[in-house]
Order: structure tokens, then C-alpha cells, then sequence
């Protein structure tokens, strides 16, 4: 499951980290490049929720393979046809499949670990995610010299046949489902409320965020998004049971990984538009500045059952924040300064304080839920991942003045990206903190009346 979960990382952290390379050479224009990494993000994020419908209804093992399959085609798609319109089509579609993918995987895990095993199965889950975002920017180095683009899509296909065979092998086929029928209705109000409030912020940056489309956009996932409650209101078998947001803890949790997600996936990508375009860096030498950000993820993820252990996982999450905001203010000095040394260093508690806070909000998550809604739960904790990091790549772009800044004022723009990111973990910390609070609030009476 770690390893599937892992092939969805490679594929976006290699684009996004060859891709800013791609557009100074001149083989992909500013606006090509930026839909080509959100064409997948947006249909990945819009279907999320279907795909853990999915994975209740038909088995997570299937829909598993099934996605594994489709991530594989829409590779070969992207890598044979060249730049322009089908390059984005075939980016869709591998969202489309990656969907599937995600929940499934992080379903089988709920059900083949008890409560004693999940957070570290749920910490090597998030670590391969660490790892595959560790890879890309290096491998990407490495295929986009050699191979351009086309390259950097052929690499997704052996590990995901490799990910695919073991899966069959592997994984149970009498996991957990629910006999139900699928909410057709339910989950097109949800994809239509998903696609327009994405497109908005997709839009943002480039027409304005008070243009017509912008606007346009927002009205139509407002509309969308007030049809889909009432509907899941009163629908017999609901898409999504609104019921999961009554636990603070479920909602807190989802807040949470939406706001830090928020910051360092626009983190990442100023780092690479930074290194790239503003320090005139190399694709494979940005790769290699941008290792101890993934380092320290996966030293965070790995260390996060041991923090639960120790504190609950609310405390635990609240920790973890607090030494990403001291590693995204330390990036804001750094970038100031254009100090190598220093920023490599202010990576590493950002890096380790998000892995940390990813995987223990995650676990929370699942931990509100029953075995029969893990699929659900997996796929709304990852859709907030998805609306997260789609807000703040366009929040932080936006920041760097979009694609209009040339190279050479890039780099006075990029410590106020950073500092937003700061505040933002600030933010989250302030919600981790009250929902650690109200759980020790909630268990000291029961401790002290314990004979």
C-alpha cells in the first residue's frame, strides 16, 4: 500500500520539479506548464470522494487495481503525445485513476491493522509519500536531460506494474464493503461543487480573483455545494454522511491537514520555481537542495507513532506545528538572505514538523471513524491533502506574481511566500492546540474519578 501510495508522490513531485526547467529551455510555455501539473491535481481532488465510494461498494482491491491500471495508461498517454491539449487530457486521467488509488490504499490499511498497529502502518503509509517526493526532484534531474518530458511520464509505469502484481498477490479480496447502491446524485453535486471551486482557484492567479470567471466559478460550487447537503441530508445511502463532521475531532483533524498541507505544498513549489528560475539552479542540483525538506518528512512520519505513544495525538499534532512554523519563518530569512546553508537547514524542522503533523491528523481521522467508513474517511482526509495543496500552489504563485515576474525579481518576492506559509502553520497550531486542550479537558474528569 506504501509503495502504491509512493507512485502517486513520484509522478507529481517529478513534475513539478522538471517542469520549471522544461519552461526556461522553452519547450513548454508558462501557462502549458501550470495545467499541466493542475489538470491532474483538479480531477484528482474533484473525484476523491467517488473513488472511496468505490472502494466501500466494489472492494478496496479491485478499485485498487483498477486505478494502478488506469495510472499506468494515462502515463503512456502522456508520454506519446507530445505537448498541448492531450498532454493535459492524459494528466486528467491519471487524476482519475490516482483517485481510485489513494483511498484504497489507505482502507486496506484501516482494516488489516488494529489500534495498536495503525499509527505506525498510517506513519509508513505517509513516510512512502516522504519518499516518493524525495525521489522525483532527483530523478527528474536526471530524465529531463536525457529524455524531456516524455521520459519523466515512461518512469510512472515499472514501479506501478511492479505495485499492480503485488497487489493481486497481496492484498485480501473479503475486505470489508458495504452492499449499497452508489450515490449517483450525491457524488455529481460533489464533483460539480469540487470542480468549480478548484477551477476558481486555479483561475485565481492568472485572471484575477475578482474576474468573471473567478466569480463565475465560485457561484456555481456554492450552488452546487448547498444542493449536495440537502441531498446527503435525506438520501437513504449517502455519498458522504455529514453525520462524520458532527466529532470535533474528525473535523478539527481534517482542518488541520488542509491548512498544513496548504503550506507546504506551496512551499514546495516556490522552492523549485525559486531554485530553478530565480537561483538559475539545475533541475537535478535543485533536487538535491530540496532533500532535507523530504529527509525530514520521513524522519517526521517515522517518529509520529512514537510522539502518539508518549503524548495522545492531539498534543502530539500540536508539537509537530510548532517546529514546521520555526522552519517555514527560518525560509523566509533564508530566501531574504539568499543563504544556501541556512535554507538547507530551515528545511529540515519544516520538513520534519509536517511529516509528523500529516501522519498523526490522519490518524486521527481514521481513528473517529468505524472499519465500514474507512474508505470514506480516507477519501475525504485526502481530498483536504488535494484542496490544500491546490490553494496553496495558487495562493503562494500568486504571491511570486504568477508567470509574469522575470527570473531576476523573482527572488525579492519569495520570503513573503514563505512568511504566508508561516502564518498559515501558525494558524493550524491554533487549531491543533484548542482540540488537545478540549481532549485533555474531556479525559481529566475520568481519570480522577478512576478509583
Amino acid at each position: 500500500m506504501s509503495a502504491c501510495f509512493a507512485c502517486v508522490a513520484l509522478d507529481n513531485s517529478k513534475l513539478i520539479a522538471a517542469l520549471p526547467t522544461l519552461t526556461r529551455v522553452g519547450s513548454i510555455s508558462p501557462e502549458l506548464q501550470r495545467w499541466t501539473v493542475e489538470a491532474s491535481l483538479l480531477v484528482y481532488a474533484s473525484l476523491l470522494l467517488l473513488g472511496g465510494s468505490l472502494s466501500e461498494r466494489f472492494g478496496a482491491r479491485r478499485v485498487l487495481i483498477f486505478g494502478l491500471c488506469g495510472f499506468g495508461g494515462a502515463s503512456l498517454l502522456g508520454a506519446f503525445t507530445g505537448f498541448g491539449f492531450w498532454l493535459i487530457v492524459a494528466r486528467a486521467c491519471s487524476g482519475a485513476a490516482t483517485a481510485c488509488v489513494t483511498p484504497a490504499t489507505l482502507a486496506t490499511l484501516k482494516h488489516s491493522f488494529d489500534e495498536r498497529e495503525r499509527p505506525t502502518a498510517i506513519a509508513v503509509w505517509t513516510a512512502s509519500f516522504s519518499v516518493g517526493a524525495a525521489l522525483g526532484p532527483v530523478l527528474a534531474g536526471l530524465l529531463v536531460d536525457h529524455g524531456g518530458l516524455p521520459a519523466v511520464l515512461l518512469a510512472n509505469v515499472p514501479p506501478i506494474v511492479l505495485c499492480a502484481w503485488a497487489s493481486l498477490r497481496l492484498v485480501p479480496a473479503d475486505l470489508p464493503r458495504r452492499d449499497q447502491p452508489l450515490d449517483f446524485r450525491g457524488a455529481g453535486l460533489c464533483l460539480g461543487a469540487a470542480v468549480g471551486a478548484l477551477f476558481a482557484i486555479l483561475s485565481g492567479p492568472s485572471h484575477g480573483w475578482l474576474s468573471p470567471q473567478v466569480l463565475s466559478s465560485s457561484g456555481f460550487a456554492f450552488v452546487c455545494l448547498l444542493l449536495a447537503r440537502s441531498w446527503l441530508e435525506r438520501a437513504p445511502h449517502p455519498l458522504l454522511e455529514l453525520s462524520l463532521f458532527s466529532a470535533a475531532r474528525f473535523r478539527q483533524a481534517l482542518l488541520v491537514i488542509f491548512i498544513s498541507y496548504f503550506a507546504f505544498s506551496g512551499v514546495s513549489f516556490v522552492l523549485a520555481q525559486y531554485l530553478q528560475l530565480a537561483r538559475t539552479k539545475g533541475a537535478l542540483n535543485s533536487g538535491l537542495m530540496s532533500l532535507p525538506l523530504t529527509a525530514a518528512m520521513l524522519l517526521g512520519t517515522l517518529l509520529a507513532p512514537r510522539l502518539i505513544r508518549h503524548w495522545r495525538a492531539e498534543r502530539a499534532l500540536s508539537i509537530s506545528l510548532v517546529s514546521a512554523v520555526i522552519g517555514a519563518s527560518l525560509l523566509a530569512v533564508a530566501s531574504h538572505g539568499q543563504n544556501d546553508l541556512l535554507l538547507c537547514a530551515a528545511l529540515v524542522p519544516f520538513g520534519a514538523g509536517s511529516g509528523s503533523a500529516f501522519a498523526t491528523a490522519t490518524e486521527l481521522v481514521l481513528g473517529s471513524v468505524s472499519e465500514q467508513r474507512a474508505a470514506i474517511a480516507a477519501a475525504t482526509s485526502e481530498s483536504a491533502f488535494e484542496f490544500g495543496g491546490v490553494l496553496g500552489i495558487a495562493v503562494l504563485s500568486t504571491l511570486l506574481g504568477g508567470a509574469s515576474l522575470p527570473p531576476a525579481l523573482l527572488a525579492e518576492f519569495v520570503p513573503r511566500a514563505f512568511a504566508t506559509a508561516a502564518v498559515a502553520v501558525l494558524f493550524a497550531w491554533s487549531v491543533a492546540e484548542r482540540l488537545s486542550r478540549s481532549t485533555a479537558a474531556r479525559t481529566t474528569p475520568n481519570e480522577c474519578s478512576d478509583p
